[in-house]
């Protein structure tokens, strides 16, 4: 079987509006619940984004010099809903009642986030971060910084969603071939639709979904 460790970035910016937010959170729910979890299978992180709302707390959450330590949670709205778990369907319960943040998009930080939770994956599980945003990154320069640093270590996906989607900006970021790493969904009606929820996870599962096939068929 194929180990995966596979880190869910969760946009919760104020621009998706309350039906982009309540559709984001179907869309995760369905990926997490079809995971099969176990430490010979999949073992996933959810991590809740946003970003700040003063100028104050973006200088602390993106560490300019001087600046005190930001409480990542409060000043940044950027928390771990769960850290790496085998508990897929755990999981996939606890996203129904996420609060929505509904602050700015601090996309860098998020992805810096992502690398550091990489630390507790599995030496021989393939790493895959999955990277849900409708919103444009507050920095551009240190979003790209952040994913350069992430691709060194795992392969990122992103899952551009609603019609203001920096689509452009995250064709700049992807890794090749982009139409493997780039899974848009352009309408957030559609965030709810099994097609994509199957769509990611053959993307980042291939193996997975051969086994859940052979498995079905043996």
């Amino acid at each position: 079987a194929s180990k995966l460790d596979l880190i869910i970035l969760m946009d919760g910016s104020g621009s998706l509006g309350s039906r982009g937010w309540k559709n984001s959170k179907k869309l995760v729910t369905n990926l997490v619940s079809n995971l099969q979890g176990g430490d010979d299978h999949v073992k996933v992180a959810l991590q809740l984004f946003s970003g700040p709302t003063t100028w104050d707390d973006y200088e602390k959450c993106t560490g300019v010099k001087g600046a005190a330590v930001p409480d990542m949670e409060k000043d940044c709205h950027i928390s771990w809903v769960k850290h790496l778990s085998n508990d897929t369907m755990g999981v996939a319960k606890l996203v129904g009642d996420l609060q929505w943040p509904e602050a700015t998009t601090l996309t860098s930080v998020a992805l810096a986030e992502a690398e550091a939770e990489l630390m507790y994956g599995r030496e021989d599980a393939a790493s895959i971060v999955v990277v849900i945003t409708d919103g444009k990154p507050m920095s551009k320069s240190r979003t790209t910084e952040a994913v350069n640093a992430l691709k060194a270590k795992a392969r990122v996906i992103w899952v551009p969603v609603g019609p203001g989607a920096p689509v452009e900006f995250v064709e700049e970021l992807a890794s090749l071939p982009k139409e493997e790493n780039i899974i848009q969904i352009d309408d957030f009606e559609k965030l709810s639709w099994s097609y994509f929820t199957n769509k990611i996870i053959a993307q980042s599962c291939p193996e997975l979904v051969s086994n859940m096939f052979d498995e079905a068929l043996h």
